[in-house]
């Protein structure tokens, strides 16, 4: 079968456009970025070998659309993700929304976040026995080292993470 030069083009760019995807699958990169607002939905099963895996270190930002702390932390997050960005620390958001993603998606429209952000639901708030949200668990291989509840400001968060990544 022979690509004309216009179905070469297509075939390039889809092709790129998995490679990407794939890429930011397994680097931990924008499962929802700016331009998509799209939230992809994660098994509580796969959250949980997340937050037991001995691969490095992790920060899970627990949030949902209709709670005011957790969109005020957004931009501060943002800023954290920059901050680190060497560090190796991926920042992971997770939605606990009844509603499902759609909701969580709508607020990330209006704030886009550089991380990537999953929708798991309700049913983790009594799994892992959320007392409140917004809430940081911080993870290194495997082992859950602090976990830090409510609003927070960026230079506490900063020194935290700080002393977390050394």
């Amino acid at each position: 079968m022979q690509i004309g030069r216009r179905g070469y083009r297509w075939w390039c760019c889809f092709s790129v456009m998995g490679v990407v995807f794939l890429l930011s699958l397994f680097i931990g990169e924008n499962a929802c970025s700016a331009s998509s607002h799209k939230i992809e939905k994660m098994a509580y099963a796969d959250l949980n070998q997340l937050m037991t895996s001995e691969d490095g270190t992790s920060l899970l930002f627990f949030t949902a659309a209709w709670c005011g702390y957790c969109k005020a932390m957004l931009p501060t997050l943002n800023r954290l993700v920059h901050r680190f960005r060497d560090s190796g620390l991926r920042f992971i958001g997770i939605s606990i929304d009844a509603g499902g993603p759609g909701d969580m998606e709508r607020v990330l429209e209006k704030k886009p976040v550089n991380f990537s952000v999953f929708w798991v639901g309700e049913t983790v708030v009594d799994e892992l026995n959320l007392v409140g949200i917004p809430m940081i668990f911080m993870i290194k291989n495997g082992r859950m080292v602090d976990k830090i509840p409510g609003k927070c400001s960026y230079e506490f968060l900063e020194k935290r993470i700080a002393d977390f990544i050394q």
